[in-house]
């Protein structure tokens, strides 16, 4: 039989002469002494252009990718159909790959061996280690007014990690591929072809790797006093350059007396929601790891005695400080004293001092690295 083709093969590590064209495929000779190496060749480095211009049997196609090299091929013997085809500058894998699936066949390599058989589909179990519960947080900031405007923020966070696996598993598969989530065992059984499969296991790992990111906030939170009696807030240019933690205290001790009221550290899952409360302010924070180690942050602070908040979302780098400032009140300290009295005569008097206090809440986010 005479096969209708243009076969063209390179070499990648050492070139090859194009083999002629003959009408019959000579049987394959007797190998006494294997190199591995060669034989790895011959399958992944070796290309070549393959066109087959008329219709010709997929066992006569397959023994010809093999010719000339060190490879054994062995199909089916139910294995039928006809292939069209032209493929340019492939190696012998991929030229397998891309000849058997439209037939629903596959191969399997072990060394210089290769088979072909019908493609069935396979059963893998997938460990995925998250907690089995949903996780829901909400804040809502705003003021309403009398005459009818009113402005409001309301955020909200939603963690199902298994429900988003529910949800992104049946993109991946075929039409013939099924799978179970089982929430108690932390385990996702999927039967469908191996490289249905494949895919899942890269989606599966992608999931892990991001669900699994730690952030660690340390947070404080000051109460600075300024030390100028005509000063309204704090000196934002200042604190404008101060990126790192020393920087930012610096800059605070210059304007006034610092007093800490709480410095919790939290070590928080990545798009977790946590809370920080103290008797002066509560704080909602939900951090997210982009791709390059850059952390958004979701904040929404609320100050308790005045009834004040706010909602803002920010980005800061691995390390870098946060700062939240603008939460000020003025307060007045009263104190007995001595005092002159007309006549020459002293006695106590109450002095009433007022000073500007400004709430800060400090938040430097770490990356906990990955074991």
């Amino acid at each position: 039989m005479s096969l209708p083709l243009a076969l063209v093969f390179a070499a990648a590590a050492a070139q090859t002469p194009a083999q002629p064209v003959r009408p019959a495929l000579p049987p394959a000779l007797p190998l006494t002494q294997l190199d591995d190496r060669a034989l790895s060749a011959d399958l992944d480095n070796r290309t070549f252009s393959l066109t087959f211009a008329q219709p010709v049997a997929v066992q006569d196609v397959l023994l010809l990718l093999v010719r000339g090299t060190s490879l054994s091929i062995v199909p089916d013997p139910s294995i039928n159909g006809m292939f069209i085809g032209d493929l340019k500058n492939v190696t012998v894998r991929q030229a397998l790959g891309l000849i058997l699936q439209p037939f629903g066949l596959d191969f399997a390599a072990d060394g210089g061996f290769i088979r072909v058989f019908k493609r069935e589909s396979e059963t893998r179990l997938y460990d995925v280690s998250f907690l089995a519960a949903e996780r829901v947080g909400s804040t809502s900031v705003g003021s309403d007014a009398a005459g009818g405007s009113s402005a409001r923020v309301t955020t909200s966070a939603k963690t199902d990690v298994f429900a988003d696996i529910a949800k992104g598993i049946p993109t991946i598969l075929s039409d013939k591929g099924t799978f179970n989530v089982d929430r108690k065992a932390g385990l996702v059984q999927v039967t469908d072809f191996r490289e249905r499969l494949d895919r899942v296991g890269v989606y599966l790992d992608a999931v892990q790797d991001r669900v699994q990111r730690q952030v660690q906030i340390e947070a404080r939170v000051l109460e600075v006093e300024l030390s100028d009696d005509k000063a309204v807030t704090l000196d934002w240019s200042a604190l404008r350059l101060a990126r790192d933690f020393d920087k930012v205290m610096a800059a605070l001790n210059a304007q006034g007396t610092v007093t800490t009221l709480a410095s919790p550290r939290l070590s928080m899952l990545n798009n977790e929601p946590g809370i920080v409360r103290t008797d002066a302010i509560t704080l909602s924070v939900t951090p997210q790891i982009s791709p390059d180690s850059i952390i958004t942050l979701s904040l929404s602070p609320i100050l308790a005695a005045q009834a004040l908040s706010s909602d803002m979302v920010a980005r800061v780098a691995d390390g870098e400080t946060i700062v939240i400032a603008g939460l000020g009140r003025d307060r007045e300290t009263r104190e007995r004293k001595s005092v002159g009295i007309t006549g020459g005569w002293f006695g106590r008097a109450t002095v009433v001092t007022k000073k500007h206090v400004e709430l800060v809440v400090l938040l430097t986010p770490r990356i906990v690295p990955l074991p």
